[in-house]
C-alpha cells in the first residue's frame, strides 16, 4: 500500500519580510527532508507574513512576493532540495478580469508547489472571509481551481484554510484524457542507489469537464 510523509511546518512568518521568511521556509524544508518527508507543506501566506492588509495593495510588493517565490524554487533545487515538492503560501495576482468588476492583476491569496527549481503549478483562495478580523474580500479576488498533486502514489488535493470547511466546498476534481488535458507528470529519477519517484499534478476548474484523476505509471 503506497504510503506518503507529510511533513506540515506551522512556521511564524513575519508580515512583509519576504527576505527573513524564505529562509525559514529553506531552513525546515531542509528539517523535513532530512526526516524524510516526502511532500512538504507551510501555512496559508507564509512568504509574505499575514496578513499582509494594505500590502496586497501594492503592485510593487505582489511582484516582489512573486519574485520572491520563483528565488524560493530556484535556491531550493541548488540546495539539493529540489526533489520534494514543497506547498507555499503567498501573494500572487491574477492574470485575467474576475467576477465583481475586478481587473486583470488584482490581488490574490495564493498557494504553490515547488519542485525542481520551478514554480510547477499555482492556484488562489476561493473563500474569501469578511467577518472579525478578517478583510480578505476587500483585498483579494476568488480562486476558481482545484489543484491535486499524486506523491508516492496517493492523490493529495490542495486548499487554503477557510476552502475546507466552506459549504459547497471546492470546485469537483477534473482532468480529461482527451487533447486539454489539464495533468502533467514529471519522470523517476535514478542517481546511485537512490531512486525519486516522480509526482503527477492536475490543476482542474469549473471551465473542464468533471472525470476522475487519471493513475500513471
Amino acid at each position: 500500500m503506497p504510503q506518503l510523509r507529510l511533513a506540515l511546518n506551522q512556521i511564524d512568518s513575519t508580515v512583509g519580510d519576504l527576505d527573513g521568511n524564505t529562509e525559514s521556509i529553506l531552513h525546515w524544508t531542509r528539517h523535513s527532508a532530512e526526516q524524510g518527508a516526502h511532500l512538504v507543506a507551510f501555512p496559508e501566506m507564509v512568504l509574505t507574513g499575514y496578513p499582509v492588509e494594505d500590502l496586497a495593495l501594492r503592485s510593487s510588493f505582489v511582484e516582489a512576493s512573486r519574485a520572491a517565490l520563483r528565488s524560493l524554487a530556484e535556491r531550493l533545487n541548488a540546495e539539493g532540495l529540489g526533489e520534494v515538492p514543497v506547498v507555499v503560501g503567498y501573494l500572487d495576482r491574477s492574470e485575467r478580469a474576475r467576477r465583481y468588476g475586478q481587473p486583470a492583476g488584482s490581488p490574490q491569496n495564493a498557494g504553490a508547489v515547488l519542485h525542481r527549481g520551478t514554480v510547477a503549478l499555482t492556484f488562489a483562495k476561493h473563500h474569501l472571509p469578511n467577518y472579525g478580523v478578517f478583510d480578505e474580500f476587500r483585498y483579494f479576488v476568488p480562486g476558481d481551481t482545484l489543484p491535486m498533486v499524486r506523491v508516492h502514489g496517493i492523490d493529495v488535493a490542495l486548499a487554503i484554510c477557510e476552502d475546507l470547511w466552506q459549504d459547497g466546498g471546492r470546485v469537483p476534481a477534473s482532468c480529461s484524457a482527451g487533447p486539454g488535458c489539464c495533468c502533467r507528470s514529471t519522470p523517476r529519477r535514478t542517481s546511485g542507489r537512490r531512486t525519486t519517484p516522480g509526482w503527477t499534478w492536475c490543476a482542474s476548474g469549473p471551465r473542464r469537464r468533471a472525470a476522475p484523476l487519471r493513475t500513471w505509471p
